[in-house]
């Protein structure tokens, strides 16, 4: 039986208006867009707080009061790659790339590496943890993090944000707040992703080409 029939590698080039896109909480106004017009992860109609003075969350449902709050999965290092004036976009791709094949090492090698030592697991947790325990989480990664696209054949086989949401399950007491993830799909459009119920929905998104854009390599390993 062949295990490996395809490989699929992808290039992702990351526009310096990302530093714009993240700087400027503009991804806020995105994630909203997207919200509002999901059908089915975010089923109702979401507003932005824009009085956060006192830590209150990012969006609230305008009919039950529901509470979410957005993150982007970077760390403060990262985070001064697009901040600061000389900053370094290039730098940044290139260890967001690496962080996605992290998952990899999970089980390769006769030394695997555990799921909670992966860079992206602990910057999850960090930000979960900044969170109050009411609040939904929704991560908002503007990069493709895992191979998916609409009608993909292999939804619900474990990938890197799938086993990351279930070490988050044991490790982080989330009982009582669900977590999302927002991301590129590798058709380009975006996917929003309930982590918990593994359940995705897809829209037409063509702003996101602005910050970040990509090819697809493939190779047919006989």
């Amino acid at each position: 039986m062949t295990l490996l029939k395809n490989y699929y590698s992808i290039y992702s080039t990351i526009h310096n208006d990302i530093k714009d896109l993240i700087k400027s909480g503009n991804y806020e106004r995105i994630i909203l867009d997207l919200m509002n017009a999901s059908k089915t992860i975010f089923p109702g109609h979401y507003i932005h707080q824009d009085n956060q003075a006192r830590g209150e969350c990012d969006f609230v449902g305008a009919v039950t009061g529901e509470k979410f709050d957005a993150k982007i999965p970077i760390d403060k290092r990262q985070g001064k790659m697009i901040g600061s004036r000389n900053g370094d976009v290039g730098a940044l791709t290139t260890e967001l790339r690496k962080e996605a094949l992290e998952f990899q090492y999970c089980f390769l090698g006769d030394h695997k590496k555990p799921i909670r030592e992966l860079n992206l697991f602990k910057k999850m947790k960090n930000n979960i943890n900044k969170t109050k325990a009411e609040e939904n989480v929704i991560f908002f990664i503007p990069y493709p993090i895992v191979f998916d696209f609409e009608n993909f054949p292999l939804i619900g086989a474990s990938d890197l944000l799938k086993k990351i949401y279930q070490e988050l399950a044991t490790d982080t007491d989330i009982s009582r707040k669900h977590l999302y993830a927002i991301y590129i799909s590798f058709d380009r459009k975006m996917v929003l992703r309930n982590l918990e119920t593994d359940k995705r929905e897809y829209i037409q998104f063509p702003e996101i080409q602005h910050y970040i854009d990509y090819d697809i390599k493939h190779i047919e390993i006989n």
